[in-house]
């Protein structure tokens, strides 16, 4: 059984209010990772490409910890990604751009509530052996954050630190798995050559700078206000 906010253990509480209103000069300042996810344990969830530039993924896709908590209520949720055009030159970091709806939207485990949506942006895909990385530089991929009512209401301690944002931004990023198959030996051989694949992923989304600083300075206090209450 997931926990509100009030029914995280205190010492944890204490720790991350702490981190969250302690001044920090900007160079020391740890991105914190606010959301992880992947595939749903026992489903098909995978990402496809079509050997044409399309990079796709099934929807299938939850939350498997957030603020660092895999007891968190916005743990199960589903995350919901666009599709992808992957451009670029061989041998040289490929593009990603999103294609037609370039919303992230993260639901409840039915589908039937929406808790945060955002916009993400262009990025890159960089290539190791079988393996991608999607999204490497720490920037705000994703903008036009929004945590809807129901989202602000589920009692999350990732959303609630997300809502005390000023300028709301989340960093991006994603790891693909699986990238050889017949005709070719890496990832970069799959995409040079035109052949289609698929394989496993797993990604996060972090508060990059400058919001990091901003969130020292208003999460805390929007926490310990939430915590009161």
């Amino acid at each position: 059984m997931k926990s509100s906010i009030a029914n995280y253990p205190s010492s944890i509480l204490t720790v991350l209010l702490a981190a969250l209103v302690t001044p920090l000069p900007a160079e020391i300042v740890t991105p914190i990772r606010m959301i992880e996810f992947s595939p749903g344990a026992g489903s098909a969830g995978e990402w496809h490409y079509n050997g044409a530039g399309i990079l796709s993924f099934d929807q299938s896709i939850r939350v498997d910890g957030a603020l660092g908590s895999n007891g968190d209520n916005l743990v199960d949720a589903q995350v919901y990604l666009p599709t992808f055009q992957i451009g670029g030159i061989p041998g040289t970091p490929y593009l990603l751009t999103p294609l037609g709806d370039a919303r992230i939207t993260i639901k409840s485990a039915d589908g039937s509530t929406t808790y945060m949506t955002g916009t993400l942006g262009v990025g890159d895909l960089g290539t190791m052996g079988t393996m991608a990385g999607g999204y490497t530089q720490f920037q705000a991929d994703i903008t036009d954050l929004f945590i809807t009512h129901e989202g602000a209401a589920l009692g999350s301690a990732a959303l609630a630190v997300l809502g005390a944002l000023r300028e709301p931004a989340l960093d991006f990023e994603f790891a693909l798995h699986g990238g050889s198959g017949p005709g070719y030996l890496s990832f970069a051989g799959m995409l040079d050559g035109g052949y289609s694949g698929r394989g496993g992923f797993s990604g996060a989304m972090s508060v990059p700078e400058p919001a990091t600083v901003v969130l020292l300075g208003l999460g805390g206090l929007a926490l310990r206000r939430r915590l009161r209450n």
